[in-house]
């Protein structure tokens, strides 16, 4: 397994600085998900039609990979179809000038999402899968929103039956929302489980607040174990947002006690 980063973490800086800095604390990857204040990575600077050949010859020199384009594509919502396979229409282009192996999509906000619509997310991936064909890159729906109960998404995934279709396994949410163990999460998806974002979180006054790794009572071990087992060798991304904490905002800190602490846990396995 390998350690990714989310450009949410320090996406006031410089993109160059965000994948230097993420090489020397031994990230092998970049989670493309912010850059000041844009969350659409074709319209981020670094990737416009003009710079995109210069920045992935740059990150191929850095041995840094562009780990996962983390769109905000949603699928089930009523009135979003279009404008959601046509973001990742945009991203799989995005993803082939990248070697860009994965593209997060997701299903609303909250697990008691009232106006998920299950078919018309089968129609939308349907059209996402189409999309996405000759990129190179796999869609995979987070753990988030409705499929928090990650057999909710299993039978989905079973039922599109897309080779490019799998699942972005966020170990907060299950976890939180639906009481899963993550030996029941990884038995539920099994090798549907393509990418990871971890953070770690506690529950306070029915409120989830996220802490530094470690601080928190999430079960990253038990994760971590759960993965090796299903012999799972991919990403293992952080995402912070600095409004979490009002103790410790810097991202550089944060970003090195993740590896640190990381890399601290993969030993033991």
């Amino acid at each position: 397994m390998k350690l990714s980063v989310s450009t949410i973490c320090c996406a006031d800086w410089k993109f160059e600085d965000i994948y230097a800095s993420a090489k020397d604390l031994g990230y092998k990857g970049i989670e493309i998900r912010k850059l000041d204040d844009i969350f659409y990575a074709p319209r981020m600077r670094p990737f416009l039609p003009a710079s995109v050949d210069a920045t992935a010859e740059k990150l191929r020199n850095a041995g840094i990979e562009v780990s996962l384009l983390a769109s905000s594509a949603v699928i089930g919502k009523p009135g979003l179809a279009d404008e959601a396979a046509a973001e990742i229409s945009d991203y799989a282009a995005l993803a082939k000038k990248l070697g860009a192996g994965y593209i997060r999509v997701l299903a609303g906000s909250r697990p008691d999402d009232n106006d998920f619509d299950l078919t018309l997310a089968k129609k939308t991936l349907e059209m996402m899968c189409s999309a996405v064909e000759g990129s190179g890159a796999d869609l995979l729906i987070e753990t988030n929103s409705v499929f928090s109960d990650t057999s909710m998404l299993k039978e989905l995934l079973d039922d599109i039956g897309c080779e490019q279709l799998g699942a972005l396994w966020d170990i907060n949410y299950p976890f939180r929302y639906f009481d899963e163990t993550p030996s029941l999460t990884v038995e539920t998806l099994g090798e549907y489980i393509r990418f990871v974002h971890l953070k770690d979180s506690v529950e306070k006054d029915n409120r989830i607040e996220y802490r530094l790794m470690g601080h928190g009572d999430l079960p990253v071990s038990d994760s971590l174990k759960a993965l090796k087992r299903m012999g799972y060798d991919g990403y293992l991304s952080f995402e912070w947002v600095p409004k979490w904490s009002s103790e410790l905002v810097e991202p550089g800190i944060v970003m090195a006690q993740y590896a640190s602490f990381m890399q601290r846990e993969m030993k033991k396995l």
